[in-house]
Order: structure tokens, then C-alpha cells, then sequence
């Protein structure tokens, strides 16, 4: 499988500051009106610079290993996310009814949570006085007994039983009171619906401020996947400078790479095509390529939870040894053919050339150019 793609590499180069970009410039737009006769001859006529008393800016072909690495956007695919949010007429009925205002948020993102946990609690005190008072009477109740039941430990001869039995019914109607509370408020209180993984909260819900209608909490499920989309990399029709980043990289099933974003990195575990219908792809083995449609399909591996939209999946590649290497901006890449302007003698001329892969900034040098040639920089 060919596909064009962009190359990374670790490289250090050595870039001569001589010339001034407008003359570059000027140098790059002569080159289009003509070419040599031979493949290997000055595409136009040599152009002496040196009377403008301004140095241009050049660099040197430089000859050594290079290690890139194959980098591609993965993108988050194949789940289904839960929004909890506080409509208009249930914010009305929190305020009105229950004079409940928002208390604070029980989870991070990251966090997995279970069906029927508590994402975010307010807190109501018309229902919280009532839980005070039933509380209250509940205890004073459940001492009363105590002192009446050591009595009768103490004296025999003493009866306190109905007594007991108005405190039990008592204490059994305290109960009831504090258990409808209790229902109430997980009743307004916000709860997980279904398992899965907590992604995004709001931030004003974190400061302690409710919108109405925003969405307050996003809960992902774990059935998600990744997506490597290929297919545009595939079209070997493109020209330009875009046939320089074609290389040899594949995919197979149970490979595992890295995955970053900015701030965090992952692991990522190739996977079969996970859209094909029926149980084939549960017999697919290790090893198998693992491209279909144009498209390579990914799973974080190990405890990884957190659902990163986008990530970017970096690929080792072998080492390049003994390459001719310049800086990309040393050269000119045209539908039909690519040149430098070489330096020669003091005079910058434009030369043919035939470039291998892209490493990062850097072009590798098939042909034209030798260890030490000097070529200008455009802008």
C-alpha cells in the first residue's frame, strides 16, 4: 500500500545566511521562462547577483542519517454521548417549588461513571429545613425510647410499652419523611443515565453558575473507535511538491503505536474494521492488514478512558542512511520537474534536480546536487 503522507524527522542542519529573500524571489520567477537542453542543465539563463552588494540567504547540501516518523490525524468515531442539561420549565419548578439552587459537580472529566450516579447535586432549603426537622425528631424520639428501655432494665416493675410503641411510630414516620427527601432530591439532582465516561463539563456549571438549557455535563460511552482516513493520501494523481511525501507505511491488525495531542500521550491498538456487519471481524488475526475503504481503525489501549476527539498517531519509521539532504525552501517544486538555483562561481544558477521523500523541513536529494553544493532560499 503507497500512500502520501508527511514526515517528521530528527535532523541538524547548517543554514548559510547570505542572500536577501526579494532577490530569491526575483530568481524563482526567471525560472519560468525557459528550460536547458539536457535534464541536467540550467533551466534558465545564470543570473548574476553579486552587484547588488545584498548576500542571500543559502544553504548547504548536507549528506547523513536521518530518522523520520509518520504522523496522521486519527479522528473519534462509533459513540454515543449523553448531554444533561436543566431545561426552562424544570429550572422554573427547582427555584419555585424546592427553592433549590445549584450545590456542586461530583465528577472530573475522565471519570467513568455507573447508571444512577450523582453528576451534580443542588441544594434546597425549604427541603433541607424539612431534613433538619425530621432529623431532629427522629433523635429526640430514638433517645426517649433509649432512656424508657434502661428504665425498665433498671425497675422491673416498670412499664413504659406503649410509650415505645408511639416513639417506634414516631421514629418509622421521621424515616419516611427523610427517605421522601431523600427520593426528592435525587429526583432533582442530576444522575448518570448509563455507564460511560465522563467528557466535557461546563465550565460555568464548574464555577457554580446554572444556564438553563446548556449543556451542563457530556457522558460518552465506551463503544468508540478511531479513525485514520487515508483515502485523499491514496490519489497518486496529485503533482507538485505533494509527490514527495509518498512512502511505504502500513497498518495491520494488533499493531500498536503512539497517540498524542498537545498535552497527553496515548497507545493505540489497530484494529479491524469495526462498521463491517456480523461477527467476521472477531476471527480477523493479528497481522492482517488492517486497511479497508481507505480508512484505519484504532482503539485506546490499557486504562485510557479520556475521548480525545482528535489525535495524532506517530509511526516510527526507519532510519535513512547516508541521505543528501537540504532545506525544503532550497527548492522550487513545478508540476513537471523540481530545481534549486545552485551556486556557481558567484552566480546562482537554476538547476535541475529529482527529490526523494520529505523529512520534515528537510528534501531528500536523488540527483543534481552534490555533498557541500550551496543553493539558495526562498521565502
Amino acid at each position: 500500500m503507497m500512500m502520501k503522507m508527511e514526515i517528521k524527522a530528527k535532523y541538524s542542519k547548517k543554514i548559510k545566511s547570505r542572500c536577501a529573500a526579494v532577490c530569491a524571489a526575483l530568481l524563482m520567477l526567471s525560472t519560468l521562462s525557459g528550460c536547458g537542453e539536457s535534464d541536467m542543465d540550467a533551466l534558465v539563463l545564470a543570473r548574476d547577483v553579486s552587484y547588488t552588494g545584498v548576500k542571500m540567504d543559502t544553504a548547504e547540501i548536507e549528506k547523513g542519517n536521518l530518522s523520520p516518523t509518520f504522523e496522521h490525524l486519527i479522528e473519534l468515531e462509533g459513540y454515543e454521548e449523553t448531554n444533561y442539561r436543566v431545561e426552562k420549565d424544570i429550572a422554573e419548578e427547582l427555584e419555585t417549588i424546592y427553592e433549590a439552587k445549584l450545590d456542586k459537580v461530583c465528577v472530573s472529566v475522565g471519570d467513568r461513571v455507573k447508571a444512577g450516579d450523582t453528576l451534580i447535586t443542588f441544594k434546597s432549603e425549604s427541603l433541607s429545613k424539612q431534613l433538619r426537622e425530621y432529623a431532629d425528631s427522629k433523635e429526640k424520639a430514638v433517645i426517649k425510647k433509649d432512656h424508657l428501655l434502661r428504665l425498665m432494665d433498671i425497675d422491673s416493675s416498670l412499664d413504659f410499652t406503649d410509650d415505645i410503641k408511639e416513639l417506634d411510630i414516631e421514629i418509622q414516620k421521621a424515616n419516611n419523611h427523610i427517605n421522601d427527601i431523600n427520593a426528592t432530591y435525587n429526583k432533582i439532582n442530576i444522575t448518570a443515565e448509563k455507564d460511560g465516561v465522563v467528557k466535557s463539563i461546563d465550565q460555568s456549571v464548574q464555577d457554580g453558575f446554572l444556564v438553563v438549557g446548556r449543556n451542563m455535563i457530556t457522558v460518552s460511552d465506551d463503544a468508540g473507535y478511531y479513525v485514520m482516513d487515508l483515502s485523499d493520501d491514496l490519489d497518486t494523481s496529485t503533482s507538485g511538491d505533494a509527490k514527495l511525501l509518498s512512502s511505504d507505511v502500513r497498518f495491520h491488525v494488533g499493531d500498536r503505536c503512539k497517540a498524542k495531542t498537545f498535552m497527553s500521550e496515548y497507545e493505540v491498538e489497530v484494529i479491524e474494521d469495526p462498521t463491517k456487519s456480523g461477527t467476521e471481524t472477531d476471527a480477523v488475526a493479528s497481522g492482517t492488514d488492517a486497511m479497508s475503504g481507505g480508512k484505519v481503525y484504532f482503539k485506546l489501549t490499557g486504562d485510557a478512558t479520556l475521548k480525545e476527539n482528535i489525535l495524532t498517531v506517530v509511526v516510527e519509521m526507519p532510519e535513512i542512511k547516508d541521505a543528501l539532504y537540504v532545506d525544503r525552501k532550497g527548492v522550487i517544486f513545478t508540476d513537471k520537474e523540481d530545481y534549486v538555483y545552485k551556486e556557481v562561481d558567484g552566480e546562482f544558477i537554476a538547476t535541475k534536480v529529482i527529490v526523494g521523500d520529505s523529512v520534515g523541513q528537510l528534501v531528500i536529494i536523488k540527483e543534481g546536487l552534490e555533498e557541500g553544493d550551496v543553493v539558495s532560499l526562498s521565502e
